[in-house]
């Protein structure tokens, strides 16, 4: 289930974004202001963490209304699952986005691939955007026929 960030759900998207990003991960105080600037656009994919009672937050997204995704991440035991599937799907159905894009590190041939299976493309680079390392910029544009 997607469901708008609150609160609650910080301690576990920073542990996800820990786990996901050792390089760079945002910070309990870059959450909340992107909490306070994408209110809408700041979703959690909610479900069931094996072995545990409850639900737990297993992936999370937050985009702007122009379409820039900022961050996307799934806990790393619950990836190829279609979670990050789902909640980029929820992005690119988000009306009226004209485009959805992204930056990739250079070196993160796992999220190229995702976002290539999503049908997304490579349209251009961002030398030393982390720091030391490249960005690939990569957009996705609806087609005629999925206009919404």
């Amino acid at each position: 289930m997607i469901r708008p960030f609150s609160l609650p759900d910080l301690e576990f998207i920073l542990q996800i974004e820990k786990q996901s990003f050792p390089k760079s991960p945002y910070d309990w105080t870059t959450f909340l202001n992107l909490h306070t600037l994408y209110p809408e656009t700041f979703l959690v994919y909610v479900g069931t963490n094996h072995g545990q009672k409850g639900e737990k937050i297993l992936g999370y997204i937050v985009f702007s209304q122009d379409g820039h995704i900022i961050s996307i991440a799934v806990q790393p035991h619950h990836r190829r699952k279609g979670i990050g599937r789902e909640l980029l799907e929820r992005a690119m159905k988000t009306p009226p986005l004209k485009k959805v894009w992204a930056e990739v590190r250079r070196r993160n041939q796992g999220a190229q691939s995702f976002y290539s299976k999503m049908g997304f493309q490579m349209t251009g680079l961002v030398p030393n955007y982390y720091g030391n390392e490249d960005a690939l910029i990569v957009q996705w544009t609806p087609v005629a026929s999925e206009s919404y």
